[in-house]
């Protein structure tokens, strides 16, 4: 400690007398504490010197790293295992589907077939007999349509290694069963996707003030108060059935919009107001073709609740369902408007707005029941 004699009043005793200025912290003592506190800045660097000594030696520590690697090598082992694991219970939830498929479609079918082709050589049938032979396959149809779903279990880390399962509704839900909204919507929230890839969405192409983050697994509203920004996907929906989990992380007053637009139209301001922008501004709050309609007064959509939008391309409607309610609600799309193939739209209006993009189910595709199926069967 550096220091110069003038007469002060001492900062420990606060007496006056001559007194040292400490140059560090500009501080003044006398004849009888300058000593001590030379004595506290001297402990105090002995003090640091020793933490610096031992994060230098904790660095070159061999037993640090050796912890390290086992930690690392043991969750490796583990997360391996709990695939592994995973992966042999879904097998085995599949092979009874499979082998009911054989037992109920295969010997009906090529029954029916044989039928068909021996009628045909005959020239042995009438309008009767097609519209029969006609309804059967229809029937086989609706049944293959029933597949399994590999369902994603959520989760918030976009990056996390997501677990699956195998949900079979073929014994839960009649396929031909047309009579209720209820039951098509249902029936559309376990089908399968038609897709032939496995790939997921993620948040693309945005018009406004939007941050995404997380490789584009949440997208947040950056913009004025009030405003306007809008975000879509990256995939496009032109058939099958998609399953699409999303949580509202923060809203104001409502929540974002959620729905699709029809993939040919550009990115603009108002997107919400496009003929082709068909979805949800709340859940009582539908928008058809650009306009917004009010059939209830129940904003419950709220922070942190999860929601699943499904994209019904076969049957030409969306679904909106509410985990925390377990409510659901349907809307049907009139393709005349809003063409395929769709995209995902997402419309911010208040500052601070933000979604989570937690991920989808995905069904078998056409080329994993080609290898599965009997002959007859294959698409």
């Amino acid at each position: 400690m550096k220091s110069i004699f003038n007469r002060q009043v001492c900062t420990t005793c606060l007496k006056l007398s001559e007194s040292f200025i400490c140059r560090g912290c500009r501080q003044s003592f006398c004849a009888k504490h300058v000593n001590q506190h030379r004595e506290k800045i001297a402990k105090d660097m002995s003090t640091l010197v020793t933490k610096c000594n031992r994060l230098h030696d904790e660095s070159k520590s061999e037993k640090f790293a050796q912890q390290t690697l086992a930690s690392i090598d043991r969750w490796e082992k583990e997360s391996i295992e709990r695939i592994r694991s995973t992966a042999q219970t879904a097998r085995a939830e599949l092979r009874p589907w499979i082998e009911r498929i054989k037992h109920e479609l295969e010997v009906p079918f090529q029954t029916m077939m044989d039928e068909l082709q021996s009628r045909r050589k005959l020239q042995d049938y009438t309008e009767v007999d097609l519209k029969r032979w006609g309804a059967q396959l229809k029937e086989f149809n609706e049944k293959l349509k029933q597949r399994p779903v590999i369902e994603y279990i959520d989760s918030d880390d976009a990056q996390a290694v997501h677990l699956i399962r195998i949900i079979d509704r073929i014994s839960l839900i009649s396929p031909l069963d047309t009579n209720s909204m209820n039951s098509r919507s249902e029936r559309s929230l376990n089908a399968s996707q038609e897709s032939s890839t496995f790939d997921q969405e993620a948040f693309g192409e945005f018009y406004g003030a939007i941050t995404l983050s997380e490789h584009n697994h949440i997208a947040a509203y950056s913009g004025p108060w009030i405003g306007d920004a809008s975000v879509c996907g990256k995939n496009s929906y032109s058939s099958g059935v998609h399953h699409l989990r999303f949580r509202i992380m923060d809203k104001f007053y409502n929540a974002p919009f959620l729905g699709i637009s029809t993939a040919a139209q550009l990115m603009t301001e108002h997107m919400i107001a496009c003929p082709s922008t068909n979805g949800w501004s709340n859940f009582d709050f539908p928008v058809v073709n650009g306009k917004e309609e009010f059939v209830g007064k129940d904003r419950i959509l709220r922070p942190g609740d999860a929601v699943t939008l499904t994209l019904d391309c076969d049957r030409r409607q969306l679904l909106l369902r509410h985990l925390r309610t377990n409510r659901l609600s349907h809307l049907p799309i009139d393709v005349r408007i809003c063409p395929f193939p769709w995209k995902l739209l997402i419309v911010f209006r208040r500052r601070d707005d933000s979604i989570r993009l937690l991920g989808g189910s995905v069904g078998l595709t056409t080329t994993d029941l080609d290898g599965k199926l009997p002959d007859p069967l294959k698409t």
